[in-house]
């Protein structure tokens, strides 16, 4: 499958790798006795972006303990401009502003995580414990977002041992037990130890088990197949080293369950045969910082290496349906300078991906398999400069070429190869105390790359696509004073030649195409107030999005569909030092449904959910919690889950959970 430069190339990366974890085995001059360590141990990424607007969040380890999350459904559930649909874990999907996560630039840690396995199923797994922070850049952006990056960036930071370790302490052990009462219930188990190996240096392992029968809908009505198991693992070492800090991280997943082949779907043709399903994902990343006592020198680099796979066997027979597997490794070599009134960062980036994918799924004369390798190598800068104690400009270009081939298989001997620009600019004005106005426009260039494991064995490159081409124009603004805020923004973006795989049936099943342009226009708003126990927060948020004029639908499976206006309510109070509260509260108004003229509106629904925790002891090494999520047990689809499919007129995804209670215990030695 991989040429021998392809593995030269693999064995420098995991070479480097292993080199540049060499400062972890110098001796060092004892630190001072400390756990935080904010800048001298966590390696959160430094960027100089484009001016974030409203409706982008940061979620931090805090936010994501108050959910009680066991799923990216959880996770997500109230978060303005984004959505999950898919009901069970393994077919959830992440829509920013409609649009599917695969347009979307994501990190582990840095680690982009390219490409997709199958469409029938989500691409992302998460484990909600081991996170630090979710950072969301919706939209074309900041020149630093990465290369591709049409509707944004979402960054995933993993947690290391500082972020664990109590004031004094040198070694912990954490440990969460947790059971969600719906339908046939669900349980998981999460351990963690961690500690200073020297005043400098940390380590985490962590482990994560997590086992799940058919849930219950709002109807109580059990909704399968939906169980599960999960295993989630990471370690974690890094460390402050003089001018130099750096931190090597590796997580891996395993995945299993027992559903249809199409695992978003239920067996609405009566056809369908139960399989057999697993996805494995492995990432490690090397993050390294030199930040001496010299404004122009803030150096960082990221080395990574991620593999996902899957495979989907006929549960009778164990015949496939369906396997691949999707690997990337590359690096970022950034620098910050600042200067007077500017902040520069300027970098080069590279990765190189390499895609299986044998798919059983059609009648045997189209079953097929492919090899594939694309490479993308950019440069970009981004500036901020202040232009006057109210003004702010930021303007970012980067320059990515890509490289395509198909090495065996469906297509094999195609080649592509493009190159393009992707500028950005935003003015932030300061018009009045605590008054801010926001105006940005950025492009996004994508080439050629490997969309899909699963359907690269199935659909055929020709060599003849043009290369994907976003921009994004926003206005915001944000007013706070004295606990008050409010803020909004008001977007339009556009997607040029989008590429899709096109059925023919004969003589061959299908290739990739550009197959048109999509474009979303839309708002996001939120007012709140923030007392000293209480944070209350109303938001709204609506994206109409199009493909080629038509409403965008379920059945646009890889790019987006069409979400009706959502209403978030927030509401958090801590009762006593040793008692919070939450009430979150999500409505989702009903939403034409343009799949087929006869096609019922996507229903609205609006659902609540209560979280408490209690913390017994002043130490808060023990921890109680609470969730009920759904506590009206309404019974819905999700907007972003695929739901009615115009050939039958049936309701063929899987509706949203009914009432579900999530008890958990924390405890820290």
């Amino acid at each position: 499958m991989h040429s021998s430069s392809q593995t030269g190339c693999r064995i420098l990366a995991l070479a480097t790798l292993c080199v540049a974890a060499s400062p972890f085995a110098v001796a060092q001059t004892p630190a001072p006795e400390t756990n935080a360590a904010p800048s001298s141990v966590v390696l959160d990424a430094v960027v100089v972006a484009a001016e974030r607007e409203p409706g982008n969040f940061i979620l931090d380890a805090a936010d994501i303990e108050r959910t009680n999350a066991v799923d990216l459904s959880q996770l997500f559930a109230n978060l303005s401009t984004l959505a999950v649909g898919g009901g069970a874990p393994h077919a959830q999907k992440i829509y920013v502003r409609g649009f599917e996560d695969v347009l979307l630039n994501v990190t582990i840690d840095g680690a982009p995580q390219a490409g997709e396995l199958y469409h029938h199923q989500g691409r992302l797994q998460l484990e909600p414990e081991f996170i630090k922070s979710i950072q969301l850049d919706a939209g074309a952006g900041a020149a630093t977002a990465g290369a591709g990056a049409l509707t944004g960036a979402l960054s995933v930071t993993t947690k290391d041992a500082f972020d664990l370790l109590e004031p004094g302490q040198r070694f912990g052990v954490s440990t969460r037990a947790s059971v969600s009462v719906n339908g046939d219930n669900a349980w998981q188990g999460v351990g963690s130890v961690y500690g200073k190996l020297t005043d400098n240096v940390g380590l985490v392992i962590g482990f994560s088990r997590q086992s799940g029968d058919d849930y219950e809908d709002g109807h109580g009505d059990l909704v399968t197949p939906t169980g599960f198991e999960h295993e989630r693992g990471y370690a974690k070492l890094n460390g402050r080293f003089g001018d130099h800090a750096a931190s090597l991280a590796y997580e891996r997943v395993h995945d299993t369950g027992t559903y249809y082949e199409r695992p978003n779907f239920v067996n609405f043709t009566g056809t369908y045969i139960l399989s057999d399903h697993q996805v494995n994902r492995e990432t490690v990343t090397y993050n390294h910082r030199f930040n001496p006592a010299n404004e122009l020198i803030d150096a960082r680099a990221t080395v990574f290496w991620t593999a996902n796979d899957f495979e989907n066997h006929r549960n009778t027979t164990g015949a496939l349906y369906g396997a691949g597997d999707f690997k990337s490794i590359g690096l970022d070599l950034r620098n910050t300078s600042q200067w007077e009134h500017h902040a520069a960062t300027y970098g080069i980036e590279y990765r190189s991906d390499d895609a299986f994918g044998r798919q059983q799924a059609t009648p045997p004369p189209f079953w097929g398999f492919s090899e594939q390798n694309a490479s993308v190598l950019g440069l970009y800068a981004q500036d901020n400069w202040k232009v006057s104690s109210t003004v702010t400009l930021s303007a970012g270009l980067r320059f990515d070429s890509y490289e395509h081939d198909v090495d065996r298989g469906v297509g094999a001997g195609v080649s592509n190869s493009d190159s393009g620009f992707s500028p950005n600019a935003s003015l932030e004005w300061e018009a009045l105390p605590g008054l801010t106005l926001r105006a940005s426009y950025a492009q996004a260039f994508r080439g050629i790359t490997i969309r899909e494991a699963f359907f690269s064995g199935l659909y055929i490159h020709d060599g003849g696509l043009d290369p994907e081409k976003a921009d994004n124009l926003e206005f915001g603004f944000s007013y706070e004073k004295n606990g008050f805020f409010l803020r909004g923004t008001l977007y339009r973006q556009k997607i040029e030649n989008y590429i899709n795989a096109v059925y023919v049936g004969t003589p061959v099943w299908g290739y990739w195409r550009n197959t048109g342009d999509a474009e979303v226009e839309g708002y996001e708003a939120e007012i709140g107030h923030r007392w000293r126990t209480v944070n209350l927060s109303l938001g709204v948020w609506e994206a109409d999005n199009s493909f080629n004029g038509v409403a965008l639908t379920d059945a646009d499976l890889g790019l987006g569909t069409s979400i009706g206006r959502t209403w978030i309510a927030r509401l958090d109070w801590s009762a006593t030092t040793h008692s919070e509260f939450g009430v979150r509260a999500r409505h989702v108004e009903a939403e034409p449904n343009a799949i087929a003229p006869s096609a019922p509106d996507k229903p609205a629904c609006t659902t609540v959910d209560l979280h408490a925790h209690w913390r017994p002891f002043d130490n808060r090494r023990l921890t109680l919690s609470l969730s009920i999520n759904n506590v009206f047990d309404e019974f819905y689809y999700d907007h972003a889950t695929y739901s009615y499919h115009s050939g039958t007129g049936k309701y063929i995804g899987f509706p949203a959970k009914g009432r579900e209670f999530v008890l958990s215990a924390s405890v820290k030695f």
